[in-house]
């Protein structure tokens, strides 16, 4: 199957607090064929970004959550720093079930539901909040998934893992673009991008219809000299 075959025609959502990484899993859905919709919530509710998608597209086949880049853990003694962090882990998963929430109304049987968990996060330590945010994500996603499975709505969740620094390998598919059609050359980074985010389009498509569930790991860069640190997750 050629890639841009394997999202044909699928409706998407994109929305979330990272928008860099959800920029970049937009260009790799559409390259995959996919109808693309992408918006940041602006506030702690995502109806209006899930609704408004919904019109545009005409239904939604895909919803991609994805939470906040970091979470500062700052301020003048703990307990300002505990309500701040509380605050930011509150809005986080308000965010996720709202837009959720209004997006079922528009999602058919068979329709696919990815969160993502600091997949953009500096560094490779997770903070203690940033750990309670994966935490609670993972347990809503395997929560919906036993919810919705009589719907026929898939939910799982992609987080970031480790990997060698991508620019000391090169590309992997400069192949693509004269074996498979896509019609216009890659960059670098883009190339990367199609295979690092290649979870996205095979949770959003036909190939993991029997996926529910599940935790994928993507690879994240790693300079050199953090080889052999802790893992992300």
């Amino acid at each position: 199957m050629s890639v841009a075959a394997r999202l044909k025609g699928q409706r998407v959502l994109v929305t979330g607090e990272d928008r860099d990484l959800g920029e970049r899993i937009a260009r790799v859905l559409r390259r995959n064929g996919a109808l693309v919709d992408i918006d940041s919530a602006p506030d702690d509710d995502g109806t209006g970004v899930a609704r408004s998608a919904a019109r545009k597209l005409g239904g939604l086949d895909v919803l991609i959550n994805t939470g906040p880049t970091a979470i500062p853990e700052i301020g003048a003694n703990l307990r300002a720093i505990r309500r701040g962090v509380e605050r930011a882990l509150q809005r986080s998963m308000a965010l996720l079930v709202t837009t959720t929430e209004a997006a079922l109304d528009a999602m058919p049987k068979g329709a696919s539901i990815i969160n993502t968990v600091t997949l953009s996060a500096p560094g490779l330590e997770l903070t203690r909040a940033q750990e309670a945010l994966a935490t609670a994500v993972l347990e809503t996603t395997q929560g919906w998934a036993q919810t919705l499975a009589p719907r026929g709505v898939r939910v799982n969740a992609v987080v970031g893992g480790p990997r060698w620094d991508p620019a000391l390998e090169g590309p992997t598919l400069e192949a693509v673009d004269s074996n498979q059609g896509l019609g216009e050359s890659m960059s670098d980074e883009e190339a990367n991008d199609l295979e690092e985010l290649d979870a996205f389009v095979y949770l959003a498509s036909g190939e993991s219809r029997h996926i529910s569930g599940s935790v994928i790991a993507v690879a994240r860069p790693l300079r050199p000299e953090e080889v052999g640190s802790p893992a992300v997750l």
